[in-house]
């Protein structure tokens, strides 16, 4: 029989990557049996638990250390977080704790769960929010006793929302799934998850809540999904509101270089590397090419080409198609949906090196303190997208309560809002005289409001360092900044996002642009995703 002829024959099951290697010579007719690019969290995850079944892994990164968004830095004595505020779904039995032993970093973390998961500071109320489920949903309803029986039946449907995404979530264990596809409950569970496919977050609310006092505060972590309630998929607010409330919100610690996300970057780095992978840092892929229809290799800024049988960009999504691949290899499909997609918002970052202590100021046993300037959730959101520095909500964060990242008697600080990326003429980024006297205005703004919680902060700056919506696109070449990929609209989210096979053969996409969403735990997930899919092929 003919090579064509097995070709043929092979290539709707193996797209021929493995016969082509032997037929030329055996798997070393190619550099790598996966080429990875970008070390986001997503890349990063598929990179480990691809190494770990032992295939021969690159991952390529333009910056100076992996992680993407999922790093730290140091200025001076202190180590700053970039981006994790927490991480959530690592209580026993849930799917990130699991996701973790898959990667092989479980034991290389140092998790501590945080209770409360934060306090609220509202204008004329400070409230403490549990971290226990039963416990938040017992404050909520002694504080809103007029509201209890649409509370129970409003977390019962959240219940039911949790069956479904635990189902769709253990895509690793068919066994676990289509056992627990067979159950009563998870009929019921479909149906409300249905129910609600294209719902936003206050349609969901409308039909079991009313007071604005209550719904704001059940609201309060639309800011981890940046944007407003009656914007983002109800879904996935409830996937968010269940992995924290009952999954467990978790931060972890440093070893020496600073803990959070860059902790969870670092152990996936040295998974890679002892099971022979290769990361190559401050090298930027210009080109991904496409021959017969199929990814083969990638090539460098520097002219180097690495072939490959699979690739995975971790690059979001426009830049990998539009310019890395190029159009014409998608169809229109493919391209139509993808133009109409609209990123999300980008945010605003003051860090702050000071030489006090702060931890009595924040929540004992959690490092969050959310600042309200409105018990209306629509109205905080106008002053967001306004930029209404002066209004707009924020996060102010010490992470000396949860980690090592200052010398003793002093802190490092965080405040941290959404911001629009056209705001003030874009910034001014045309103009660095403007754009810097903007930077460090709006920073100012921000720690003044902040002194109502830490009087005289100000005085006891050591380091400042702002970060904008401009610097994030710079960084991570993120249309817009967006640090959550595409926005969280109902159009937008769960399996409306891009899946990670392509119309390209042998192109995956991984992290916050794809299937699930955005956010750190997620893109991991969606890493995993994309090299369990490559695993099934080979």
């Amino acid at each position: 029989m003919n090579k064509s002829l097995i070709e043929k024959m092979l290539k709707p099951v193996f797209r021929l990557p493995l016969l082509r290697g032997l037929n030329d010579g055996g798997e070393s007719a190619v550099d790598y049996d996966v080429i990875i690019v970008g070390s986001g969290g997503g890349g990063m995850a598929a990179g480990a638990r691809l190494s770990l079944e032992g295939k021969r892994v690159l991952v390529i990164e333009r910056n100076d250390k992996t992680g993407g968004y999922m790093t730290n830095f140091k200025e001076g004595d202190y180590f700053f977080e970039v981006s994790m505020h927490s991480l959530d779904g690592f209580n026993e039995g849930w799917f990130n704790r699991e996701m973790f032993r898959k990667l092989g970093i479980f034991n290389r973390m140092k998790p501590i769960m945080m209770d409360p998961m934060y306090r609220a500071l509202y204008p004329d109320e400070t409230l403490e929010i549990p971290a226990s489920v039963n416990k938040y949903i017992a404050m909520l309803k002694d504080k809103f006793p007029h509201e209890r029986e649409g509370i129970d039946r409003f977390f019962k449907a959240l219940d039911k929302i949790e069956i479904a995404t635990e189902c769709g979530m253990h895509f690793s264990n068919r066994e676990y799934a289509v056992g627990l596809f067979k159950t009563v409950t998870l009929l019921g569970a479909l149906a409300t998850f249905g129910r609600y496919w294209k719902s936003t977050l206050t349609e969901i609310l409308d039909e079991y809540v009313h007071d604005k006092k209550l719904i704001s505060m059940i609201t309060q972590l639309t800011g981890l999904l940046s944007d407003a309630p009656g914007k983002i998929s109800g879904l996935v607010f409830a996937a968010a509101l269940n992995q924290y409330h009952k999954g467990g919100y978790y931060y972890f610690t440093g070893d020496g270089e600073g803990g959070g996300s860059r902790a969870v970057i670092r152990a996936l780095e040295s998974v890679i590397k002892e099971n022979g992978g290769e990361i190559v840092l401050n090298t930027l892929v210009t080109r991904i090419i496409v021959e017969d229809g199929e990814a083969k290799a990638v090539e460098t800024e520097e002219g180097r080409k690495y072939s490959c049988r699979y690739v995975i960009s971790n690059a979001n999504a426009p830049q990998t198609v539009n310019k890395l691949v190029g159009r014409t290899y998608f169809p229109k499909k493919y391209l139509s949906k993808l133009d109409k997609m609209v990123p999300g918002l980008s945010c605003f970052v003051v860090y702050l090196g000071v030489d006090c202590d702060y931890r009595s100021y924040f929540p004992k046993g959690s490092h969050v303190i959310l600042q309200n300037v409105s018990w209306d959730a629509l109205e905080s959101y106008k002053y967001i997208r306004e930029g209404d520095v002066d209004r707009m909500p924020f996060a102010f964060l010490n992470f000396s309560c949860v980690d090592t990242v200052a010398p003793e008697g002093k802190n490092v600080l965080n405040i941290t809002t959404v911001m629009p990326y056209d705001w003030n003429n874009g910034w001014h980024y045309d103009n660095k005289e403007k754009y810097e006297a903007l930077k460090k205005e709006t920073a100012m703004k921000l720690v003044k409001r902040a002194e109502k919680i830490i009087p005289g902060l100000s005085d006891h700056i050591e380091v400042m360092e702002v970060m904008t919506p401009k610097s994030l696109e710079a960084y991570s070449l993120n249309p817009r900044g967006a640090i959550l990929g595409w926005d969280n609209t109902v159009d937008q989210s769960m399996l409306n996002r891009l899946p990670q096979e392509t119309p390209v053969d042998n192109l995956y996409l991984a992290g916050a642009w794809t299937f699930p969403a955005g956010g750190q735990s997620t893109v991991l997930v969606s890493g995993l995703v994309a090299a369990e899919k490559i695993l099934h092929r080979m």
